[in-house]
């Protein structure tokens, strides 16, 4: 059902005039309900059937066994259900499930177009299915527990979970990149079902045999001990605490050296608005950090008035990726990109270990389990779909140490 609210805002310079002006247009899921039962709660979902038919159908089809699959192994299944049994993961803001083998080696199918439904993450409880390179997977689906528009080119929207279970995805999602999806025993889809409208809601599906003695394996050990910083120590004074972090000037000399130019004001940088060179001024003081994610991270933002917004301030660097200096623990301080040899001003820190991101940034710096708890309470600000604080979490100051 398509609901269109109206709201009156005055006219300027008159109390007593007002104009209708349409506020967002809200769709709701016309469809039938899915229910997943997992290891860790049950999360019900309706369907948008009538906004997204194609990913729908394809839906139902996989959780009846009405359409075949085929394993890892090739074999085609054949009346079977394909989603009972699998394993849940974490994932920024929610949790995934549909890959029988993991890496995207164990889908249901060919993946196809992306469907156009007009339906997008502005809603916390979104189910969708994924969508790589403008291509639609067959089976892998996410739920969010939070409104988050940074996956709209992500997945497809296909499903609206109520409040109850955006709480259970939110728990879920928390257990498991708390320690970086290798928990001792797996979250699992014990069984999905599709309850038509005016049907009984069934009852909770018990425990899938062997369910208790299912394990995830530990992570290898690294291949090269992780190196400790050997650099100075710089603080990151915040409107919610102070930061502390030692640099990695030995693995990371290019990009060290690129931060604490910045941060004490000698190295100049292009102002992005007006393209003129900025020399003698403390880069970071002032900012915010413009992106927070729970069981995640907190990034700054660029310069105020970007008109790019690609934060272009006259230079970009390469990575520095570094053997054994990998995400494998809570406080790293490193470069945001967008790919390889983009880095310039921006960085953040992470809440948790975060192996996904090896190899892919550069990491220049450690930061103590006091900075740790102040990236947990930054990343849990109200903040908009945009991931963006609603009160702005200010960078006041930061400070380079004397090496001792």
């Amino acid at each position: 059902m398509a609901i269109i609210a109206l709201m009156l805002l005055p006219l300027a310079g008159a109390q007593s005039h007002y104009v209708a002006v349409p506020a967002v247009k809200v769709v709701e899921p016309s469809g039938p309900m899915a229910v997943f039962d997992t290891s860790a709660g049950r999360i019900m979902c309706k369907l948008y059937s009538k906004e997204a038919p194609q990913t729908t159908a394809n839906f139902i089809a996989l959780v009846t066994g009405t359409k075949d699959w085929s394993g890892s192994d090739g074999a085609v299944q054949h009346a079977k259900p394909f989603y009972d049994g699998l394993q849940i993961f974490g994932v920024t803001d929610g949790i995934s499930s549909g890959d029988r083998a993991a890496f995207g080696l164990g889908n249901a199918g060919p993946a196809t177009a992306a469907e156009k439904t007009g339906l997008d993450f502005d809603r916390a409880g979104r189910l969708a299915e994924v969508v790589t390179k403008g291509q639609e997977d067959s089976s892998r689906f996410q739920i969010i527990a939070h409104a988050n528009l940074e996956k709209s080119k992500g997945a497809v929207v296909f499903g609206q979970c109520d409040e109850a279970s955006i709480a259970v995805v939110a728990g879920i999602s928390h257990s498991l990149l708390s320690v970086d999806n290798h928990p001792e025993h797996p979250v699992i889809v014990r069984k999905v079902m599709i309850v038509e409208e005016g049907e009984a809601m069934p009852p909770p599906t018990p425990a899938i045999e062997g369910e208790a003695n299912l394990m995830v394996p530990p992570l290898p050990p690294p291949a090269v001990p992780a190196p400790e910083p050997a650099g100075p120590n710089v603080t990151i004074e915040t409107t919610m605490g102070t930061m502390s972090c030692k640099l990695f000037s030995k693995e990371a000399p290019i990009g060290v050296a690129n931060f604490i130019g910045l941060a004490t004001g000698t190295k100049p940088y292009r102002n992005p608005t007006t393209h003129v060179e900025v020399r003698g001024k403390h880069f970071y003081d002032g900012l915010s950090f413009r992106r927070v994610l729970p069981d995640f991270m907190v990034q700054n933002a660029d310069m105020p008035g970007d008109p790019g917004g690609d934060g272009d301030i006259g230079f970009k660097f390469a990575n520095e990726i570094v053997p054994g200096l990998t995400f494998d623990r809570p406080g790293r301080l490193a470069y945001a990109n967008a790919g390889p040899g983009t880095n310039a001003s921006e960085f953040f820190i992470t809440e948790h270990p975060v192996h996904r991101l090896d190899g892919n940034y550069t990491i220049f710096g450690q930061c103590d389990d006091a900075t740790v708890k102040i990236v947990e309470a930054i990343a849990r600000v109200p903040r908009d779909a945009h991931n963006r604080p609603l009160t702005p979490v200010i960078i006041k100051k930061v400070t380079v140490e004397s090496k001792q």
